[in-house]
């Protein structure tokens, strides 16, 4: 269980931490640096078999365009304000964008969470097992862990019924880095900044 609720808490506390005693640029990289290295320390842990899978590149660029489609439509939870400032700093948000947050939110969420919720023995639930009380609950989290909430709660049913699809938390992990690749080529290309 260590090896989901330690990167995830490290991944929501790190940063905010940080904060208060650093820049908000500084504070981003500790964050990507300390996830990424908890991700390696557990990485055995995961047994992930990541390959290319062409079905979860078609399901996050559909994430993608419902994501950038739907701004503007629905109210945030909070505004983000960011700027690309020195490229530094540009580097570890697309580190964290692309690699981190996939992999953390994914295996938290999906591989994690979803099982915890079927059983107090997780690690006895087949990835992908469905359970009605799971999926709301997983959706529910997935939405209101993001600024845009409903549009989080749309995009955490799709991956959840791609998980029940596939049975592989590989498949979630592709399609949620693939939106995100969205996002930020769309970001960097119009300046939407906000939607980091």
């Amino acid at each position: 269980m260590k090896a989901y609720l330690i990167p995830f808490l490290a991944y929501l506390l790190i940063r905010p931490a940080v904060s208060l005693f650093a820049s908000d640029q500084i504070a981003y990289a500790v964050h990507v640096v300390v996830g990424i290295g908890l991700l390696t320390y557990f990485w055995k842990e995961y047994k992930l078999s990541l390959r290319f899978d062409f079905s979860s590149v078609i399901v996050g660029a559909l994430i993608a365009v419902i994501w950038i489609g739907a701004e503007g439509i629905f109210p945030s939870l909070y505004d983000i304000t960011y700027e690309p400032g020195n490229m530094l700093f540009l580097a570890s948000k697309l580190i964290g964008f692309l690699a981190l947050a996939p992999l953390i939110e994914e295996l938290f969420t999906r591989s994690f969470l979803m099982r915890y919720i079927i059983s107090k023995d997780w690690k006895s639930v087949p990835i992908g097992k469905y359970t009605l009380s799971s999926f709301i609950v997983t959706v529910l989290f997935f939405g209101f862990a993001h600024n845009r909430w409903l549009i989080g709660m749309i995009t955490g049913a799709i991956l959840n019924l791609w998980l029940y699809k596939t049975k592989r938390i590989e498949s979630c992990i592709t399609a949620h880095a693939v939106a995100n690749l969205g996002l930020a080529v769309y970001i960097m290309m119009t300046g939407s900044w906000f939607l980091w």
